[in-house]
């Protein structure tokens, strides 16, 4: 997901998004290690997103913190 989609989003929906990506990284990490997941890259993909989930969830409170 591109950072622009998430910035349009509300905290309560990333919030959401945040926990549905970091169950997908787990089940991701589970295939690895059982030797079911086909696509190991699918790993950093879910890792960028959370990663970009988190920077817009703390861009977002230094917003509100400043006013």
């Amino acid at each position: 997901m591109k950072i622009a989609e998430l910035r349009t989003k509300k905290p309560s929906e990333l919030t959401e998004l945040l926990a549905h990506e970091q169950n997908d990284l787990a089940a991701a990490r589970r295939g690895l290690a059982a030797g079911e997941l086909s696509n190991p890259r699918v790993i950093a993909q879910h890792r960028k997103t959370i990663a970009r989930i988190m920077t817009v969830m703390s861009v977002a409170l230094k917003k509100e913190e400043e006013k």
